[in-house]
């Protein structure tokens, strides 16, 4: 593996531009959608049974990349994947560039009913909760959890309520490990709604997308 860290993104800058993330859907004039742009935005230590996984899969080629990306840039560089403390801008052996931020986890508020256990007495009051899900780095994560370790996260609360995440949370247990992305939608996440794409966060403004070209326009 042949890796480079081009720049350290401090936390002062990757909270400005997170709070800059767009909606993939537009409002009614055609503008953008800011659901971070009054957020509560913060690095924060964690434990992978503390948050919630929204996707029902994790791909295996995705997950040992990870392992070997956070071996490789411990030994090298002693660069912590699963402890940053602000973003990575990473050139690989193909010149390509992409950022590196700790994992994204997003706060979603969800009405819920008591289920009491037996014994328990019924409350009939519908509560809402705030769960703590892995909007972005479900494999480092899911890495974490395996090496029995905590990890740091951008941890993301108060978002704009009015545009809740395009799926439900569930357990760990519903997380499975596969050669292939599933061609089944209900096989990857639990969406919210039919319209869910318009409900994406689009990190592509912090370079955490499809790897570009050093020296090109993101």
């Amino acid at each position: 593996m042949k890796i480079e860290v081009i720049r350290r993104i401090d936390f002062s800058e990757l909270e400005r531009k997170v709070r800059e993330v767009p909606l993939r859907g537009k409002d009614f004039d055609g503008k953008e959608i800011r659901v971070y742009e009054h957020a509560h935005i913060s690095l924060r230590t964690m434990h992978p049974d503390e948050v919630n996984p929204t996707t029902f899969y994790l791909l295996r080629s995705n997950l040992e990349f990870q392992r070997a990306l956070r071996e490789h840039l411990m030994s090298t560089q002693g660069i912590d994947t699963l402890n940053l403390e602000g973003a990575l801008e990473i050139l690989n052996e193909k010149g390509e560039l992409w950022t590196l931020t700790p994992p994204i986890i997003e706060v979603t508020p969800r009405l819920v009913r008591y289920q009491p256990k037996e014994g328990e007495i019924y409350y009939r009051d519908v509560v809402k909760v705030q769960i703590p899900i892995i909007n972005d780095g479900a494999h480092r994560i899911a890495l974490a959890r395996e090496l029995g370790i905590l990890f740091r996260a951008l941890f993301i609360s108060g978002a704009d309520e009015n545009f809740p995440f395009y799926a439900h949370p569930n357990e760990w247990s519903r997380t499975k490990i596969v050669d292939f992305v599933p061609s089944d939608k209900r096989d990857k996440k639990f969406y919210s709604r039919e319209d869910c794409y318009a409900l994406y966060r689009d990190f592509g403004v912090l370079g955490c997308g499809a790897p570009r070209i050093l020296g090109s326009k993101s």
